[in-house]
């Protein structure tokens, strides 16, 4: 299973994954199941956004608040 984690590590870095109708998510073709887009979304490297998973952006560094 961790090499389909792999790949849809990367694929989210390349755009959106799409909610299936019949369940689950998909990029373009290929078809990414629900415990992989949950496994990204807990690592931090993705988030929901409606209908659509995307590529979770970093927490900006440097600057701090006053």
């Amino acid at each position: 299973m961790a090499h389909y984690r792999d790949i849809a590590s990367r694929l989210i870095k390349l755009g959106p994954f799409d909610r299936r109708s019949r369940g689950g998510w998909r990029f373009g073709t290929k078809t990414i199941s629900d415990p992989i887009v949950a496994r990204l979304i807990a690592s931090g490297r993705a988030r929901r956004d409606g209908d659509r998973i995307v590529k979770a952006e970093p927490a900006p560094t440097g600057a701090r608040e006053s």
